[in-house]
């Protein structure tokens, strides 16, 4: 239809602006990362049980993300969220535990400021030395995480705050009142407590009063970006509520051809071994045991066992997790670690330790009655095709599969000193009888439940971060 005059035509260009506007402002914060395509989906092979493999990528928290806690802190009070005020975190380094913890962290940071949020990034380990966790090589969120879950849940359950792609992409970025100002989260509580800052809700105050001492005021017309620092442990996860604490940490999903993989891994247990695996459950009772291992190189260096660390000596870790597995009564022996050669010394001392206990047992008359357990890692379940998807993978996008693994094992194990175990373990406690009775049970003075054990006790070690307080599950 042809337009009749100037005025309709002046009408169907506003409208066609407008659109181009929403479209790219739908890009800005949907659009494809800068380093990394959309994840693969889940491709079914010839005799693969579809049915599990789809339950098994969808069961990753021990319940679905419900937004209503998150949902009322951010809608507490309606003047929360304020025009010209953006935050950032980049280049967040550590292992998959401590980078999700820190935007987790950066999230919260945004919502107790009232600011918008650039849709964090992290920096790559460093391939050649994995002990080089503090590199300049930045990727982004979708290195690690479900780009399109966290847009979708963040937004979902905190209406207020919007999420761009670039700092530049926010409006009037180009007319920001200086650089950027630079943040870490306890700044104004630099001596809180080991449990963590003493009282975050007098933060946004003390945000304010530093803003003025900037000389900056907030305004839609000459915004402010702040980019948040790498704290430690230092935001009490607890603080909101316990429902709170529960759902924030599933705005983070893993991504999704990690979760197809760890989907098959588990498949191959539970087909390989005919273990009671049911993929829809998050915890799976009597059918394997998970071992975190953390003895790698930078592991060692980090915590050298001449400086007390006690599990970083092998024979040490290797007695600890072996007198679990026994106690257990599994016979199926899931173990995740960076370095296969650890995996083989493992399975080596498993069996040393069996054939021993066989030779005392039959010279004691007691017929010498051995039992047998298995080692697997995802390198020795997974077929072929898979396994060459996932050698293509970083050492911690690996570590995704493994997370994903031991979330679901019938009993759990790992060092003090590492956050994996610690964010395995609680999360996997928000399903214990002991939840609302604190960590420390069944003889543990660190965190022990019917479901996990944190490795030995407080004097095992020389220090013990305060993972318990400041790790969303």
């Amino acid at each position: 239809m042809l337009l009749q005059d100037r005025g309709e035509a002046t009408v169907a260009l506003g409208l066609a602006a407008a659109l181009v506007i929403i479209w790219t402002s739908l890009f800005n914060i949907r659009g494809p990362g800068l380093f990394y395509e959309a994840q693969p989906s889940l491709e079914l092979q010839d005799g693969e049980d579809s049915v599990f493999l789809r339950h098994a990528m969808n069961v990753e928290f021990p319940s679905p993300i419900d937004y209503t806690p998150i949902h009322e802190v951010c809608t507490h009070n309606p003047s929360t969220f304020r025009p010209g005020l953006l935050f950032s975190c980049e280049e967040q380094h550590g292992g998959v535990g401590m980078v999700r913890n820190q935007i987790l962290k950066c999230i919260r940071y945004a919502i107790h400021g009232g600011g918008a949020l650039v849709i964090p990034s992290m920096a790559k380990r460093n391939p050649k030395d994995i002990s080089d966790i503090e590199t300049s090589n930045e990727v982004p969120l979708e290195y690690l995480f479900d780009r399109e879950a966290f847009i979708t849940h963040l937004t979902g359950a905190c209406p207020g705050i919007r999420l761009y792609n670039r700092a530049e992409d926010f409006p009037s970025y180009e007319n920001r009142a200086g650089d950027p100002l630079s943040l870490v989260g306890d700044q104004f509580e630099p001596d809180h407590p080991r449990t963590g800052l003493s009282d975050p809700a007098s933060w946004r105050g003390s945000f304010d009063s530093w803003l003025m001492e900037q000389n900056v005021a907030v305004a839609a017309s000459a915004p402010v970006h702040v980019q948040i620092g790498q704290a430690y442990l230092e935001y009490p996860v607890h603080n909101d509520s316990l429902p709170f604490s529960s759902e924030f940490g599933k705005l983070l999903s893993f991504r999704a051809d990690a979760r197809a993989l760890a989907a098959r891994v588990l498949l191959q247990l539970q087909q390989r071994f005919d273990l009671p695996i049911n993929p829809g459950k998050a915890i799976n009772e009597h059918a394997f045991f998970g071992a975190h291992l953390r003895l790698e190189k930078d592991a060692v260096e980090a915590w050298s066992p001449e400086e007390g660390w006690r599990f970083s000596r092998m024979e040490d870790q290797f007695g600890e997790v072996y007198g679990e597995v026994r106690r257990s009564g599994l016979g199926v022996v899931y173990v995740a670690c960076g370095d296969q050669g650890i995996v083989e010394s493992f399975s080596e001392y498993i069996s040393k330790r069996l054939r021993e206990e066989e030779e005392e047992g039959g010279a004691g008359g007691g017929g010498g009655k051995g039992r047998n357990i298995t080692i697997v890692t995802k390198n020795t379940l997974l077929p072929p095709h898979d396994l060459a998807r996932l050698n293509e993978l970083s050492f911690d996008q690996q570590a995704l599969v493994d997370f994903l693994i031991m979330f679901k094992a019938s009993f759990f194990m790992g060092v003090a000193h590492s956050s994996f175990p610690w964010t395995v373990a609680l999360r996997r406690h928000e399903l214990s009888r002991f939840r609302d009775g604190g960590y420390a049970n069944l003889g543990s003075d660190l965190l022990r439940d019917e479901f996990s054990v944190i490795m030995g006790m407080r004097r095992d070690y020389p220090y013990v971060d305060p993972f318990e307080w400041g790790l969303w599950p």
